[in-house]
């Protein structure tokens, strides 16, 4: 059987259009073209989507006191405009709270760790959003 000429042709442009449709399928599904999502947040970016806690003081468990005070980066910038706008006193609850059972040695020699558990007190606290990362910017133990 022989076909004609625009049948030819149109079998020819099914069958490729379907190819093209495959392979654009398979790169969707199988690359991420989003290398901005798993790139580390900038110095910038930080700051941008950041809050600078007040000075804090407070007793310690081991009967020092500390006075200290955090950058606090959140993962977006209205989780910092929160921060900001007045509702820091509830971050500086939980950060009392969770400073008052450690002891001066712990800033000496566990700075990671009570980033951490600073960090998860103040994610406990808030209502959207999240605490990505913790810096004490000042500390001294008195």
């Amino acid at each position: 059987m022989k076909m004609s000429k625009p049948i030819k042709i149109m079998l020819t442009t099914i069958i490729t259009l379907t190819i093209v449709g495959i392979v654009a399928i398979i790169l969707l599904i199988y690359v991420d073209f989003d290398e901005s999502s798993d790139s580390e947040p900038t110095i910038s970016d930080m700051a941008e989507s950041s809050f600078v806690t007040d000075e804090i003081t407070t007793d310690l468990a081991d009967g020092q006191f500390i006075r200290v005070q955090f950058r606090i980066v959140t993962d977006n910038q209205d989780t910092s405009e929160q921060l900001k706008s007045g509702d820091h006193f509830v971050i500086n609850d939980a950060i009392i709270e969770e400073l008052t059972v450690l002891e001066g040695s712990d800033f000496r020699n566990e700075l990671t760790s009570v980033r951490e558990d600073v960090k998860g007190a103040i994610n406990d606290r808030l209502d959207e959003g999240e605490v990505t990362d913790v810096f004490i910017t000042q500390k001294a133990v008195q």
